[in-house]
């Protein structure tokens, strides 16, 4: 699995302080998108892609993005679950 990518994205954009930088978590992701190149927004969506279509249970999305990857923002405290939240994420980066 790319963890680097997801990582990056995890600990670089959604770090403890996420929340003072953008009103919804998913305008982090549009930061991302217009501020990182091309090619490594590509390359983020396709790993995204390959978690969601691996299969993996909710539980295991979840501690593949908090824990693995380490994000400090969980979609499941605002009710998204965590694979619409994969799919939200990479929808915002198209």
């Amino acid at each position: 699995m790319d963890m680097e990518k997801l990582q990056y994205l995890a600990q670089a954009y959604f770090h403890q302080d996420y929340d003072l930088e953008a009103e919804e978590p998913i305008q982090i992701l549009m930061e991302f998108r217009d501020g990182e190149p091309p090619e490594v927004v590509e390359e983020l969506r396709g790993a995204m892609d390959r978690v969601l279509s691996s299969g993996l249970r909710e539980e295991e999305l979840a501690e593949l993005w908090l824990d693995k990857a380490g994000a400090c923002y969980d979609p499941r405290q605002n009710g998204i679950e965590m694979s619409v939240w994969f799919r939200q994420m990479i929808d915002a980066l198209l």
